[in-house]
């Protein structure tokens, strides 16, 4: 069964919902989905429904269900590339189940666009994610945070583990993942170049610990996916999906 995203902070069983029109457009032009026939529906929130589309492109929802929470909530912190790289990254981690994104400009980053520009990137970004957690199936949205300088969001990041990924680390990830289970991770990500030492320091003396990847640099795209991939079937519902 097909399934959207509809941004509704409460879905019901039983109501009759209008859908937003660029939904109604791709129903209707794209797919040419008639009344009568269901599709799904998942607001972002956890709730999924099953709904069954009536005239005037409404839908009516005929059941609802509620996604359980991650078993460990994972936030990225990312130095702004260049180019198109930030899509990547914002796709594959929704895909992955990153549940927030902290985009923030380093030493070594972009700038964020100006004015009408940088609105235009934001919503190509939220399209993005919300895409992204459709295919995927992850019906808690993640959160996308823009703007915040790095101090204030190693500050912000509030997790039991902090990592921060630098290739001038001589700590393997092995050294300190813990072997009971954390609830939060949250990760920082430098941009093309890397972290400066400055900023390394300052993400340590905020409880970060610093750690290496192995002897192969990972280009800023890469590295941020291949340890959420690892968080993920150590603590996450990859590992959950291991032992059913």
């Amino acid at each position: 069964m097909r399934c959207f995203y509809l941004p509704e902070p409460k879905l019901c069983r039983g109501t009759v919902i209008g859908l937003p029109n660029e939904l109604k457009r791709h129903l209707k032009t794209v797919l040419r989905l008639l009344p009568g026939e269901r599709i799904e529906l998942f607001n972002g929130l956890g709730q999924l429904a099953t709904a069954i589309l009536k005239e005037n492109s409404e839908v009516e929802l005929l059941d609802v269900r509620t996604s359980p929470p991650p078993v460990c909530s994972l936030t990225l912190i990312q130095g702004l590339p260049k180019g198109d790289k930030l899509e990547l990254i914002l796709q594959k981690g929704t895909e992955l189940g990153v549940n927030r994104f902290y985009l923030t400009t380093m030493e070594r980053s972009i700038a964020l666009l100006k004015s009408d520009r940088q609105q235009k990137r934001l919503d190509r970004w939220q399209k993005i994610i919300q895409e992204a957690a459709r295919q995927s199936r992850q019906y808690h949205l993640p959160q996308l945070v823009v703007g915040t300088s790095l101090p204030r969001v190693l500050a912000a990041a509030q997790a039991d583990l902090k990592l921060l990924l630098w290739e001038q680390s001589e700590v393997s990830l092995e050294d300190v993942l813990p072997q009971q289970s954390p609830q939060q991770v949250v990760v920082l990500v430098g941009p093309e170049g890397g972290i400066s030492r400055q900023e390394a320091e300052q993400a340590i003396a905020e409880g970060y610990q610093a750690v290496s990847l192995g002897p192969r640099i990972l280009r800023t795209e890469t590295a941020g996916l291949a340890i959420m991939a690892i968080l993920q079937y150590l603590y996450g519902d990859l590992a959950s999906a291991r032992q059913s």
